[in-house]
């Protein structure tokens, strides 16, 4: 039986239950489940928050798909296991982050817009530093920050585009002044920080100025990826890709009907090493 309680069949219901094999705990999850879900897809809980849509937003690198291992990252900061990441998406609706010029979404508003758009914040967390804010030290959650105007405030002329803004939390987005002890940010337009922002404290009147910095945390996982790659490459020597194995190949056809016992198994671990099984 499906629909409203009180328009079913009592009689249906009851067999129903009656069928029903499940223990509390069962019940209990799968009708959690079913109430987030009619929460979920009703939108009773709103359309966005702070410019996110409210569903479950995961960002995975390529490398760990195409391996099965590995995590994601959601937008409020869980892991999720690359194998039930890729058990979910069967159900997902896909978004695509271009980060050079060639998409149709529009990312760039000049001074049309002040708050940045669904896309513009779908395509901040896919970054490689979109992960939380982008103030140094600062590891609050992409789905809790808001859209700084990085380059140039919105005050001063700053414009709404997606290569302008970095995400910040609400506490130190409001600490961006130019007076002492307030911060002065500023995009990097190129080198290996190419996209990120930089931050950089005031200092006191006639005191030499302090150095920029840069969030370094969302690059934790990769340079922890990259040191154990370069660990097994110094222990095992570099691995071959994927297809670069050297196949052997029969230059001559040989006639085996005539073969010793020696010489049939040769020619079987031959075919075994040129063919192996999948």
């Amino acid at each position: 039986p499906h629909g409203s309680i009180e328009d079913a069949d009592p009689d249906t219901v009851a067999a129903a239950a009656e069928r029903d094999d499940r223990t509390s705990a069962q019940l209990n999850h799968d009708a959690f489940n079913a109430l987030l879900k009619a929460v979920f897809e009703d939108g009773l809980l709103g359309k966005s928050h702070r410019g996110l849509p409210t569903q479950l937003i995961i960002k995975a690198d390529l490398n760990d798909l195409r391996r099965e291992a590995g995590f994601a990252t959601t937008a409020t900061g869980t892991l999720i296991p690359i194998p039930e990441l890729i058990d979910m998406a069967a159900d997902a609706q896909p978004w695509l982050a271009v980060f050079k010029d060639a998409t149709a979404v529009p990312l760039y508003f000049g001074r049309g817009k002040r708050l940045a758009t669904r896309e513009q914040r779908l395509v901040s967390f896919a970054r490689p530093d979109g992960e939380s804010c982008s103030t140094p030290g600062c590891d609050l959650a992409a789905a809790h920050v808001e859209m700084h105007h990085a380059q140039l405030d919105w005050a001063d002329g700053g414009l709404t585009d997606i290569t302008d803004l970095a995400p910040a939390c609400p506490k130190h987005n409001r600490m961006v002044s130019n007076q002492p002890g307030g911060y002065t940010t500023r995009m990097v337009r190129e080198g290996p920080d190419e996209g990120r922002c930089a931050w950089r404290l005031n200092a006191e009147p006639g005191a030499p100025p302090n150095p920029e910095r840069i969030n370094r945390r969302p690059d934790i996982p990769r340079r922890f990826a990259e040191h154990l790659q370069q660990v097994r490459n110094e222990i095992y020597g570099p691995q071959p890709e994927s297809g670069d194995t050297p196949r052997l190949h029969l230059r001559e056809v040989i006639d085996l009907r005539n073969a010793s016992d020696a010489e049939a198994t040769l020619a079987s671990i031959l075919l075994a090493a040129a063919y192996p099984r999948a």
